[in-house]
């Protein structure tokens, strides 16, 4: 029993003070007199403070009278919960000081109290009185509307704790002797012993003295009391309370002296009369935020304190924290409510005697109120030596939540400056610079404001002398690679010099090249000086010869082409690949072998279609080809530039673009004018619908350069795009690979060595590795547990043996969570519904809860499909909110509000922003202009009068305007009279004096255009070929709309690596500049000369001087010519470089945004983003810079994809999946065949042998449906709850396999497969469901086919009752689950080729969907041979669950009914909807010989049956059976065996007596008119032979592509029986002894 009682004697026997004493709080009206004289306590202290000492808590009264009952009480704390009778608001906190009366409180006892507020605007129980026994428990209560919350229990330790009676004392006071020992002690080993005085506060709290050896404390409490009644001051949920003195002294601030010091904590001892918990206080190591202490400390004495970057510690790596030393701190309570301090700062000693804290973190900023403004004046006022000395006010400011750009030109002076760069003592305040958050987030957007300035030199040079200081100290300069903002730096210095700042008038200063020079040495990716140091461009003109030379050069991944090049397409040459190892040597090798491989697995898909194409054999599945593609424009966008191309309006006509699937956002082109001698890839940019279909125009982009000079107007291109592969897809995660350096790649020991040992994540150390799990283990905590679960252990250790008795959990998942959190590379393989969701969240809150000190940044969760990832997040939120979701394709509600975009949305931006944009887009309009004139002059195919006087000397212009004067002879004082002189001269005389010069009227013939070309391509008549006609190629185009349907579903796998961003179609932006383009672009030169007659290409016009009127008509022509050829080509040079700066003024704009994105996503504590957003945010990723990084379907991943994802300062990475179910997909099958492509890390370091976890008890699957997966997962166990599923409606089996005979859809043009039967079957099996009870979210149909898939769906749009049924393939369904699964397996052929049926991870991942049941539909005779097969259908038939027939419940009657075919269901539902007329009941040729006895059986089969000629294409249709015949049929032969099912088939469904004869519907309505009149009569029901005998030979080994023409489809041994009652089969197999049955069997054939 637990009580609380006054002066018990429990806690220590009574003692005297001795000396002095301690002295008790002063009231209004006296002083405590007692323990003067070394006198025991006689209380007249405590009578004459009766109203409240200034330490006294200020009370407001709330309510009064209120009656309750004790809830809780704490052992070792004298107090408790009061549970209120009134049924208002929650249980009130109180201890022992507010206890009215002598008698000890003990559970459940009943008391009337008051609730009071205190100080910290908390609620607690005062005057609580004790009620008698006999005392009924009535409401009693005042009205109020103030809401009440009650405090934590705080801490006094202990065990057994009571306090001794003090008779005759006044309520809410406690006088007397004070011992604690061992069991109850406050500090390790023996005893304290002191007086005590004061009032009990909550938590245990004593106020008053407590002293070591009998002596008290010296200090009295000075806090102010506003109330009159009693009651201890509040003990807050979120931290300490804070107190402010009457003399103005730090809000929650109090001072102590360490007494003892452990290895990671130690005890403090009060100074300075500090309130709160009497005694010692106990703190951690942890817990120590900074010094404010000039010395460090003798090393190697008490507790070393190192702090990231020296943050808080005057620029000390570490100092000591050691007994005797003084410190400030703040009082709070730990996870279990007992007093600890927090927020430990280091002081200079004797600093507690002022009462104030010095001023360098954020809380003692915040209490001194010294604005952000103050601390940059006083810390710009300093010198050197004191800057350096105050580092932690540097980082301080630089952490400020103020901070600003505005802020950051002065921090980068100061950096600059003279002093600090030549003193090496410097190097923290560098280093802390490069850490902080305004270095990350502000700097490039202060560059790229300034580099719009025209005085901007100053800060750049101050910028450059920065970065160069931060490169040139740091230990590893490599490692900063991508983190710096030096594009940025180099374009805004480009611009200085361009447009000729203050700094740069002169040129370029000599020192600015010399530093940019050194930053180009260290980062030459990034320091592109050319442009700076006024480098001109290289020409890149390429040839086919050009590529294949660098294709051989190329031998390392970082030199190698992303995009294919000629002779590559061409097949003339390859590079070397190697497969994909499960070691590797050396770093340069893994990163190379998974960059060729990924780029191989886009490339040869589109060298196969170019192949096809170029013999005329492509099919339009594979490749659309477009012929007399021609460039109409050029656009300058927000990303950049962009070219608009035209094309043929005759080959897109019919297509329908607003569902069509061709030529979306991201898809990769090929166009080539030189029959594929030279190419130009290009991708999708904006496909607008409407410009389409009426214009025919679309807007490209090329992938990696702004400008491309033979994407010219004036050719014609041949177009391929190849659909079989998505290069956005592959894109980013290449560019990623290619600027991965091998020492960017962390665990290189893990990812590369055979059976590498296990470390744990870098943060985690033994000294510092106590999680808290109170959070974690809450919610699976066993109600009935014998132990209480610890909640507080250190990870590394072996964990508590009590977890398990005490928490609702598998042992394996606890494992999975230990090895997780232990592990820096922790694999996880969760079996189908095993939980593996559930453990990923739980480490992740694990992980939340206890590493937010050691992080600085959030965790990264990386999920393979947006569902998947919408999934995890959610659970996220539940436990913490401050959550971003990169990426837009959510479907969740809740994570929509996450997305970066929305958060970034509402975030405001700063001045500095604005101000850098605002430049950016001036800048962009002033080369929008520029670039605008020169396409203009380009575009001309005549020469204005401006660019005449460019080419021609001012003498020259004089004399042709001389020799026009003299042509027009009398007539030329008209001309005189309007122009002076030939300056004068403007575009309407000059056209004149050309059409005059020219002898023409036609200006623009003379321009030296080539005719257009098709570049030896074959055009679209020649691609029909001889004997196709106009008709036909309509045909074509129809069906490419019919197939769009198709298309949509194999985009399907686009999808999963999409995110909306690369999917969405573009819409016209009010921003985009589009200049159009009319003309051809003229030739060069060396082309015209070629095609000049060999006398004129001597003619030099520059050498005739002034006489150009006096040349011959054919070379004035031909000086035309040149005039032309001259403006054009000197415009068209400048193109390039326009289109650059363009594309880099967009590369800045986007930084600018990315910079926003930035502050915000290091707010957040999780970001979330799919395989496919983690390579496309790549720069987001590395200046994110994440610690921890979670991948959910990690074993479903490529491994190019994770390693993408990791960062150089990556400590920890749990990868979580099952690599026996969905690989990673390829496009390529030889690559995962024989190179070993579609291996994730996952599988990889598992069969290398890393440690990893497997978690073995599912959750999901009743036991008949994972009895199935049992040979793939020997130790999966069930849950007990499995068992408990509710019976199947409408199926009289759980699970069932429905086996036929029936033969897949031919191909025809599709690529994938589809089988008509069995989507008639499920069809109706599934409306069947529906009817039986089942909502249709409750079922999906799963194939393996995207062609069933297709198929699957528009059967199923014919019923409204079943429309909304998801349908979908295995391989998007992953990680998903259902009630009802149905599978249509599809595959069934003479060649007896599984496919997709042969790969076992695809198997496994259809079977294990379902939770309640699970039916499947298909040839079974195709499956044998293959081992998982065989012990799947051995299962099934070990309880009769497959046969040719499946027992359907009609919902009516109760009665089971066997149906084999749609038709069946349909009579059985009574219903025309999903008749089929025998359509999909296709069977082999009975007329092939070549199968030998076989192919006779299969003649034999039906020889006798009637045929119906009614019959689509006289397909065999049997006559329905009444059903007497059926019964009589069915009693007189062997038959076909009609069903085999669960265990419940051997009970009684209520058979039917039947007096007529009844066809179909009627039998059915029938049997359910007479259901309740069922006599008993059995039905014989012919038994299966055995399931693997009596078939031919298959194939020992079967794979997803072979093929076996000596094979052929086998019937099943039981045949139908025909019409006439006559049965070959029966005779071949013998009649057997029937059992009877009390079933209702009914067919129709």
């Amino acid at each position: 029993m637990v009580r609380l009682e006054k002066g018990s004697g429990k806690l220590g026997d009574d003692v005297s003070s001795t000396g002095k004493g301690g002295k008790h709080a002063k009231g209004d009206k006296g002083n405590d007199k007692g323990g003067k004289k070394g006198s025991p306590h006689d209380g007249k202290g405590v009578e004459k403070g009766e109203k409240g000492g200034k330490g006294a808590r200020p009370e407001k009264l709330v309510k009064q009278g209120l009656r309750g009952k004790i809830t809780k009480l704490f052992e070792d704390k004298p107090s408790g919960f009061i549970q209120r009778l009134d049924g208002g608001g929650k249980d009130v906190y109180f201890d022992l000081a507010d206890v009215v009366g002598e008698d000890a409180v003990e559970l459940f006892d009943l008391v009337d109290f008051d609730i009071v507020e205190g100080r910290d605007q908390r609620f607690y129980a005062a005057r609580v009185k004790k009620l008698p026994k006999d005392t009924p428990e009535e409401n009693r209560s005042l009205k109020s509307s103030t809401p009440l919350t009650a405090s934590k229990a705080g801490s006094l330790t202990g065990g057994g704790i009571s306090l001794g009676p003090a008779g005759g004392k006044k309520p809410g006071s406690l006088t007397g002797g004070l011992s604690l020992r061992p069991g109850s002690a406050l500090s390790p080993g023996g005893s304290l012993t002191g007086g005590l005085g004061g009032g009990l506060r909550p938590g245990g709290g004593l106020g008053g003295s407590l002293g070591s050896g009998g002596s008290g404390l010296v200090g009295e409490s000075r806090r102010e009391d506003a109330g009159k009644t009693p009651g201890g001051p509040s003990c807050r949920d979120d931290g300490p309370v804070a107190v402010e003195d009457e003399e103005g002294e730090e809000d929650g601030v109090e001072w102590g002296r360490v007494v003892s010091t452990r290895e990671r904590f130690g005890f403090l001892h009060r100074l300075g009369g500090s309130a709160g918990v009497s005694g010692d206080v106990f703190f951690r190591a942890a817990d120590v935020v900074g010094m404010n202490s000039s010395e460090p400390g003798e090393a190697g004495k008490g507790i070393e304190i190192t702090l990231p970057h020296g943050r808080n510690s005057n620029g000390f790596k570490s100092f000591w924290l050691n007994v005797d030393d003084e410190v400030s701190y703040v009082m709070s309570k730990d996870h279990l409510g007992k007093p600890c301090a927090v927020d430990i700062r280091k002081e200079r000693k004797g600093a507690w005697r002022t009462g104030r804290r010095a001023c360098t973190g954020p809380r003692s900023a915040a209490v001194r109120r010294e604005s952000l403004k103050d601390q940059m004046k006083r810390l710009i006022e300093m010198d050197a030596d004191q800057v350096l000395h105050n580092a932690s006010l540097f980082k301080e400011i630089l952490e400020s939540p103020e901070f600003n750009p505005s802020h950051l030109c002065k921090i980068i002076s100061l950096l600059a400056s003279k002093e600090l760069v030549e003193d090496t003592r410097s190097d923290s305040l560098y280093r802390i610079f490069l850490d902080s958050s305004a270095m990350q987030t502000s700097l490039r957007t202060t560059i790229i404001k300034h580099s719009a300035g025209k005085h901007s030199g100053n800060f750049l040079e101050e910028c450059l002398k920065c970065l160069v200081e931060v490169v040139l100290r740091h230990p590893s300069p490599q490692e900063l690679r991508g983190q710096l903002p030096l594009v940025e730096l180099v374009e805004a210095w480009e611009v200085s010099v361009r447009e000729g700042s203050s700094a740069t008038k002169k040129g370029l200063p000599d020192d600015i090249k010399q530093m940019l020079l050194c930053l180009q040495k260290k980062f030459p990716d990034e320091m592109n000086l050319d442009r700076v140091l006024g480098v001109r461009a290289k020409k890149e003109q390429r040839s086919a010869a050009e590529d294949y030379t660098e294709l051989l050069e190329a031998d390392y991944y970082q030199d190698m082409p992303i995009l294919p090049t000629s002779a590559e397409m061409l097949g003339q040459c390859a590079f070397e690949i190697q497969e994909n190892m499960r070691t590797y040597e050396k770093c340069e090798d893994y990163i190379q072998t998974h960059f060729m491989l990924l780029r191989e697995d886009y490339i040869e898909p589109l060298r196969a279609g170019i192949k096809l194409f170029m013999q005329g054999r492509h099919s339009p599945k594979d490749l659309h080809v477009y012929t007399g593609v021609r460039v109409v424009g050029m656009l300058s966008t927000w990303e950049g530039v962009v070219y608009r191309v035209e094309l043929p309006k005759a080959q897109i006509r019919s297509i329908n673009w607003e569902k069509s699937k061709q030529l979306m956002y991201g898809s990769l082109l090929c166009l080539s004018d030189d029959s594929f001698e030279t190419l130009i890839w290009a991708t999708v940019w904006r496909r607008d619908a409407e410009r389409m279909a009426t214009e025919a125009q679309l807007d490209i982009r090329l992938p990696f350069e702004p400008f491309d000079d033979r994407l010219s107007p004036g050719k014609t291109f041949c177009c391929i795009e190849n659909v079989t592969i998505y290069f956005e897809a592959y894109r980013h995660v290449l560019i990623a690979l290619q600027s991965l350096r091998p020492t960017d790649v962390p665990f290189q020991h893990t990812l590369m060595s055979p059976q590498p040992e296990p470390i744990p994540p870098m943060f985690l150390k033994a000294e510092s590795d106590m999680f808290h799990f109170h959070n974690v283990f809450a919610s699976c905590e066993k109600v009935d547990a014998p132990v209480n679960a610890p909640k507080s252990f250190k990870v590394l250790q072996e964990w508590p043996p009590t977890l398990l008795q005490s928490l609702d959990i598998d042992p394996s998942q606890l494992a999975a969570i230990q090895h997780a959190l232990t592990h820096a590379m922790a694999l996880i393989q969760g079996p189908p519904g095993t939980g593996k969701t559930w453990v990923g969240l739980k480490i992740v809150q694990a992980l939340l809860d206890n590493t937010r000190e050691v992080r600085h940044s959030p965790i990264l969760v990386v999920c393979y499909t947006n569902h998947a990832l919408d999934q995890f997040l959610e659970g996220i939120f539940k436990f913490c909110e401050r959550i971003a979701r990169i990426g837009s394709r959510s479907k969740s509600e809740l994570m929509k509000s996450r997305n970066l975009k929305e958060l970034v949305g509402e975030l405001q931006p700063s001045k500095e922003y604005f101000q850098a944009r605002k430049g950016l887009m001036d800048r962009r309009d002033r080369l929008r202009e520029e670039f605008a004139k020169l396409l203009e002059t380009v575009d001309s195919h005549t020469v204005d009068a401006m660019s005449a006087r460019a080419l021609l000397s001012e003498r020259q212009f004089q004399a042709f305007y001389d020799g026009y004067l003299e042509y027009l002879g009398e007539s030329a004082v008209k001309v005189t009279s309007a122009y002076e002189d030939a300056d004068a001269v403007d575009d309407e005389l000059w056209d004149k004096m050309m059409r005059a010069w020219l002898e023409t009227s036609n200006l623009e013939k003379f321009a030296p255009v080539q005719q257009r070309v098709v570049g030896g391509l074959p055009t679209l008549d020649q691609l029909k070929g001889d004997d196709e006609s106009d008709d036909d190629v309509d045909k074509k185009a129809k069906q490419i709309i019919d197939d769009a349907e198709e298309e949509e579903a194999e985009h399907e796998q686009h999808d999963r690596k999409l995110d909306v961003e690369q999917v969405e179609p573009k819409k016209p932006g009010t921003g985009d500049f589009c200049a159009e383009i009319k003309n051809a672009w003229l030739p060069y030169w060396d082309d015209h000369l070629d095609k000049m007659r060999p006398e004129m290409r001597s003619f030099n016009w520059q050498e005739e001087g002034d006489q150009l009127w006096r040349l011959p008509r054919e070379q004035r022509r031909e000086t035309y010519r040149q005039w032309l050829l001259e403006n054009h080509h000197e415009a068209r040079e400048q193109l390039p470089e326009i289109a650059r700066q363009l594309e880099r003024n967009a590369e800045s704009r986007a930084a600018l945004e990315r910079d926003r994105k930035l502050e915000l996503l290091r707010e957040m504590e999780v970001v979330g983003m799919t395989t496919t957003a983690v390579s496309k945010y790549q720069v987001l990723l590395k200046e994110l810079r994440p610690e921890v990084v979670i991948v959910e379907e990690a074993a479903e991943v490529l491994e190019a994809h994770i390693l993408t994802a990791l960062h150089p300062r990556t400590q920890h990475v749990i990868l979580i999946g099952d690599h026996q179910q969905l690989r990673p997909s390829t496009a390529v099958y030889r690559l995962s065949k024989c190179f070993h492509l579609d291996v994730s890390l996952f599988e990889r370091l598992i069969k290398n042998g890393a440690d990893h976890v497997t978690l073995l008890q599912q959750r999901r699957m009743h036991p008949k449906i994972s009895r199935l997966i049992r040979p793939y997962y020997p130790e999966l166990r069930d849950h007990s709850s499995t068992s408990n599923y509710p019976e199947i409606m409408g199926v009289d089996a759980r699970t069932f396999f429905l086996r036929h005979n029936s033969f897949e859809d031919d191909e025809g043009e599709s690529h994938s497969k589809s089988n008509t039967f069995e989507a008639n079957f499920i069809s109706a099996l599934c409306s069947h469901l529906v009817v039986s009870g089942y909502e249709e979210s409750q079922i999906t149909v799963l194939s393996p086919y995207l062609g069933q898939v297709r198929t699957l769906k528009a059967k199923m749009r014919r019923d409204p009752s079943i429309m909304n049924v998801l349908v979908t393939a295995v391989d998007n369904y992953q990680g998903e689950e259902n009630d009802i699964i149905v599978i249509s397996l599809v595959r069934s052929n003479r060649n007896r080729s599984m496919g997709f049926l042969a790969v076992e991870n695809r198997i496994n991942v259809a079977l294990t969907r379902a939770r309640h049941g699970m039916f499947i539909v298909g040839n079974a005779d195709m499956l044998r041979g293959h081992k998982l097969w065989e012990s799947i259908m051995n299962e099934l038939h070990s309880d009769r669950s497959i046969a040719e027939r499946m027992p359907l419940i009609d919902k009516t009657t109760g009665g089971v009914f066997e149906v084999k075919n749609a038709d069946d269901i349909s009579v059985l539902l009574d219903n025309p909807l999903h008749r089929t007329s025998g359509e999909g009941d296709t069977f082999p040729n009975r007329g092939n010989s070549n199968h030998g006895a076989v192919a006779e059986r299969w003649a034999e089969l039906g020889k006798d049956d009637k045929i119906d000629s009614r019959g689509p294409k006289g397909r065999d249709r049997r006559e329905r059976l009444t059903l007497d015949e059926y019964r009589d049929r069915d009693r007189g032969s062997s038959g076909v065996y009609s069903g085999g099912y669960d265990d419940r088939a051997s009970r009684a469904r209520g058979s039917q007596k039947s007096g007529r004869d009844l066809h179909g519907g009627d039998a059915i309505r029938e049997s359910r008119g007479r259901a309740e009149e069922s006599s008993g009569n059995t039905y014989p029901v012919v038994e299966e032979e055995g399931f693997a005998h009596g078939h031919a030979p298959h194939p020992s080994k079967m794979e997803a592509d072979g093929t076996h023409p000596e094979s052929q489809l086998v019937p099943s041994k039981f045949g139908d029986a025909s019409d006439n009652g006559s049965s070959d089969v029966g005779k071949r197999v013998g009649k057997k002894k029937q059992k009877p049955s009390n079933k209702v069997v009914m067919r129709w054939g």
